[in-house]
């Protein structure tokens, strides 16, 4: 009776051994099935994340270049606005040096007349 009993252990060990297996495969598979899942929903999310931040970047790059062009139009808007003020002033040194000359050479010819003047009361 001992060998028997024996035996239906080691038949009970095998049975238990393979319901143990059988399970731990399935545990296995069912695992590996959540784990792809997993891997398939991350990186979905991580690829959204990474649309999502080329896009904002690019939104953020267009509007930088939208207020480069701005300041840019600006800047050559106040130096049209510069070299215009600059020729009025040339011009208007100009007219200025001009009538220096005119009032000095009529000046000098008021200066020249009254010695001339002088000169002629003087030998009468």
């Amino acid at each position: 009776m001992t060998k028997q009993v024996e035996e239906a252990k080691v038949e009970s060990t095998k049975r238990d051994k393979a319901a143990t297996e059988k399970l731990l495969q399935e545990t296995i598979e069912r695992n590996q099935t959540e784990l792809a899942a997993q891997k398939e929903f991350y990186t979905n999310a991580l690829n959204a994340a990474k649309e999502a931040e080329a896009l904002a970047e690019a939104r953020v790059n267009s509007e930088a270049k939208v207020e480069l062009e701005n300041l840019l139009r600006e800047a050559g808007e106040k130096e049209n606005m510069l070299i215009k003020t600059i020729e009025e002033l040339r011009h208007s040194l100009t007219r200025q040096e001009q009538e220096v000359n005119v009032i000095s050479r009529s000046f000098l010819l008021t200066v020249n007349r009254s010695k001339t003047v002088g000169v002629l009361y003087l030998w009468t």
